[in-house]
């Protein structure tokens, strides 16, 4: 007789669908989480790697500007190269914007800046393109130009 009763209850249980209203609810929001909590994690890895790049750019930039023949293809040649290094890096769908800052001008032991700033997109999807900007990363790096080349010092070696 019990085992009689508990069969009608779980088959009448079984066959009511009164709980499935409540259930869909938190599928959809569940669903949401993880799709917010992915691009949460998406973005803050581009903000890193941008980071990695601009800062990998503006160190090569500086090194090709101390170490080229004359002014005139200093300036070219170091914006080519932080370029080719954003490029290398897949930053090439938005130019980064860039700084060469020689104050004491292209002579022995002057120290140069160059600064490198690209725009983070918010969204960025295969084949479709990048929308919105989520934060501008910058890096800068400083060097002397080679104390051992030709032409006159400025300030001091040491």
């Amino acid at each position: 007789m019990i085992t009689a009763r508990l069969h009608d209850l779980w088959s009448q249980r079984r066959d009511d669908d009164r709980g499935i209203v409540g259930g869909s609810d938190v599928l959809f929001f569940g669903l949401l989480a993880f799709v917010v909590g992915s691009m949460l994690i998406i973005n803050v890895w581009a903000v890193i790697d941008a980071s990695f790049a601009t800062s990998a750019a503006s160190r090569e930039g500086a090194r090709v500007f101390v170490e080229s023949a004359d002014e005139g293809t200093a300036q070219a040649d170091a914006r080519q190269t932080i370029t080719e290094v954003m490029s290398n890096y897949g930053r090439n769908d938005t130019p980064a914007r860039i700084n060469i800052a020689a104050s004491e001008g292209f002579a022995r032991c002057a120290i140069i800046s160059v600064t490198v700033e690209y725009d983070v997109p918010f969204i960025q999807l295969p084949g479709f393109g990048s929308f919105g900007s989520l934060t501008t990363v910058e890096s800068a790096h400083s060097e002397r130009v080679d104390a051992y080349r030709s032409g006159e010092f400025v300030g001091d070696c040491g």
